[in-house]
């Protein structure tokens, strides 16, 4: 049988900071729009819990780096929105994006991110979650040795494991991280962990982004060898190296890039940006250039109003590298288009959650194309 057509279809779910960039879409209308585009559970983005609770506490005071704040307020309203959730027929996949956790030598810091971690843990429970994502830390300060960045990890492994009900720990690449920035790196630690709650989140943009594309290149690809030979070896040691660790990939994120080819994208804006907010090009790119898979073959008629999108990542060539391992868990759409999304447009929700549940019929019908059966 087919990976891409197995008889259990895989458990398909959308971000809800995927699902609008204005203050307007809130978060209601966003697990709704999920739920009515056809998708069976929500990745919920931990800034949209908090504007919610902000919007309907006046006053609330956001959770800080130590876990401080109206954590109380907070747990009651994750409590009200896993009953909205329960009511649509979703189940909450994950929570994003913890992050700035591991690698630090200085005590308190350290001890902060524990504390954080310990309220994060109440707030999932009260969602009825059971797998907290951690992206690789990008802040400068932290260590560069892996053993350390894993003892960290370890031990928010082991207080994950001891809640109830458990919680496993998603760690996910991010190609801006300082030290953790390709699937290999994020494999290594993952290792070096060594715990059962513990595996990856592969994410098909934090993959391509290091292995095949270059944002601030004239033609938006790697510069140094063949972007597409630089790709295809490292996604041939992705399916040699974790086939016989499959059930590590706990789940695997959804999207593509947008670069030259959009008349809107301009890598020396994004460079510029980049500098002024003092980090990594890439993140600004994830941020704000990120559109579905075949976004330009599905849009027309969409009212998006953009006639390229631009997307130009091999999506579909990660993808089939992560099913040829054997895996078989969730997918997740994660995808910003701030152009879009950020507009005071009430069909955003809608009309992003419904293009990538097209996009995942396309997905499945191209991996059928390239004989996986």
């Amino acid at each position: 049988m087919s990976p891409a057509t197995q008889s259990q279809p895989p458990l398909l779910a959308y971000c809800t900071d995927s699902a609008g960039m204005h203050p307007s879409h809130t978060l209601p209308q966003k697990l709704r729009a999920i739920a009515s585009a056809g998708f069976a559970a929500a990745e919920i983005a931990f800034p949209d819990l908090e504007a919610h609770a902000a919007a309907a506490v006046p006053g609330y005071h956001k959770i800080d780096n130590a876990g401080r704040g109206d954590v109380e307020t907070l747990v009651g309203v994750a409590r009200e929105v896993r009953g909205l959730c329960e009511s649509l027929g979703l189940s909450v996949l994950a929570v994003h994006p913890f992050s700035q956790f591991e690698g630090y030598t200085e005590t308190g810091k350290r001890e902060e991110g524990f504390a954080r971690a310990q309220t994060w843990f109440r707030v999932l429970k009260a969602l009825g979650c059971q797998m907290l994502q951690v992206g690789s830390s990008n802040d400068p300060d932290i260590s560069s040795d892996p053993d350390i960045m894993a003892k960290d990890l370890r031990q928010l492994a082991d207080e994950a494991a001891a809640q109830d009900p458990p919680i496993r720990i998603a760690y996910e690449l991010w190609a801006w991280g300082t030290h953790v920035n390709t699937w290999e790196g994020a494999w290594d630690v993952c290792k070096r962990v060594d715990r059962p709650n513990f595996g990856l989140c592969l994410d098909t943009f934090q993959i391509a982004a290091r292995a095949y594309a270059d944002p601030c290149s004239p033609n938006g690809l790697l510069q140094s060898a063949s972007p597409q030979v630089t790709l295809s070896t490292s996604l041939k040691q992705l399916v040699a190296e974790l086939t016989p660790h499959a059930h590590k990939i706990f789940y695997l994120q959804i999207s593509d890039g947008a670069g030259p080819h959009n008349a809107l994208f301009s890598s020396t804006t994004l460079k510029e940006e980049a500098r002024e907010q003092r980090v990594d090009p890439r993140y600004v790119w994830s941020n704000k250039w990120r559109p579905v898979p075949f976004m330009d073959e599905i849009v027309e008629g969409s009212g998006c109003g953009e006639s390229s999108f631009g997307g130009y990542l091999p999506v579909v060539d990660v993808v089939e590298a992560v099913v040829r391992t054997g895996w078989r868990g969730p997918w997740s759409y994660e995808v910003f288009y701030e152009a879009d999304m950020g507009k005071a447009d009430a069909d955003v929700p809608t009309r992003w959650t419904n293009a990538a549940m097209e996009s995942q019929k396309r997905i499945l019908k191209e991996l059928e194309r390239r004989g996986m059966s």
